[in-house]
């Protein structure tokens, strides 16, 4: 088993300075520079090309979330890739727990889940909020974002209060719209006041709150661009989405370092959020992610 004594006095003292926090509590996000080191990336990114398939014959990726990496469900959101591995290391590694620990302002924080965004050449997403409840979601584009290639958009400062407002100047600025069909995800979303593209580099991660209003530029590059996400939970909170123990191999988890098993919370009692229920009967005995 891997041992973590060894990196606990390295991670006692990373945190988000006081310029950072302030920027995360005003805006509602913050680019900071990647904590792990360059070779989990390649990693990821040889595990990418290996389970990789020809987009034409991915046609169960109903999501929209998987260009090339096929999901183990038709219609899932989950490929063999998101809690692999080589993307737990990067999703548990010891730094980021500790930054995610600062934010939640707890200790004994849980890993709800992670997920790859392979967003297609001619795509986008558009102007959403994720959720209602206020929690911490990390960010890394595998080989940076521009607006070409489909950079996130946000509204900072949009993490406050309803957005009413901005929903209803999202409808009115798509009636006045040239597009024929300024809804569609093959468009880039009307421009709204006050939005900032956050344009990044591969060794950069966006930590942004879950309630920011954002959506993203249309892909115009003839590649996918390859975006990993992944969030925490505070231990209140009651929006449990796997029991890990049943969704990973047991050689996967022999890998793990200590500390990563307990931000996973294996061996612990909890109860699931009631909305991810029909995914859950879905998925169990089914989906699996293991060592790529």
């Amino acid at each position: 088993m891997p041992d973590s004594a060894g990196c606990q006095s390295k991670v006692q003292a990373l945190k988000f300075d006081p310029s950072q926090l302030e920027q995360y509590r005003r805006e509602g996000y913050v680019i900071v520079d990647c904590p792990f080191p360059e070779q989990l990336t390649a990693a990821c990114l040889a595990a990418v090309d290996k389970v990789a398939i020809d987009p034409e014959q991915n046609a169960t990726d109903s999501r929209g979330n998987h260009y090339r990496l096929k999901p183990q469900v038709p219609g899932s959101y989950w490929c063999d890739l998101d809690h692999s591995l080589c993307f737990l290391q990067i999703e548990l590694h010891a730094e980021i727990v500790e930054l995610a620990r600062q934010l939640a302002d707890d200790e004994d924080i849980y890993f709800r889940n992670g997920g790859i965004n392979e967003l297609a050449p001619g795509r986008s997403f558009k102007w959403h909020r994720d959720a209602e409840d206020d929690y911490v979601e990390f960010m890394h584009y595998f080989s940076g974002a521009k607006r070409g290639d489909g950079c996130l958009r946000v509204i900072p400062g949009s993490h406050i209060g309803p957005i009413r407002d901005l929903q209803a100047q999202v409808e009115q600025r798509r009636r006045q719209s040239a597009d024929a069909d300024p809804a569609s995800v093959h468009v880039d979303d009307v421009e709204l006041t006050g939005e900032t593209a956050l344009e990044i580099g591969r060794h950069q991660l966006i930590v942004r709150s879950s309630r920011i209003f954002h959506s993203t530029w249309v892909n115009r590059s003839d590649r996918a661009r390859l975006m990993h996400h992944w969030l925490f939970r505070e231990s209140a909170a009651a929006n449990h989405r796997f029991d890990f123990s049943c969704y990973l191999t047991s050689e996967l988890i022999e890998q793990l370092t200590d500390e990563q098993r307990r931000v996973l919370w294996l061996g612990r009692q909890f109860e699931f959020d009631d909305k991810w229920e029909g995914e859950r009967e879905r998925e169990l005995g089914t989906v699996q992610w293991s060592i790529v």
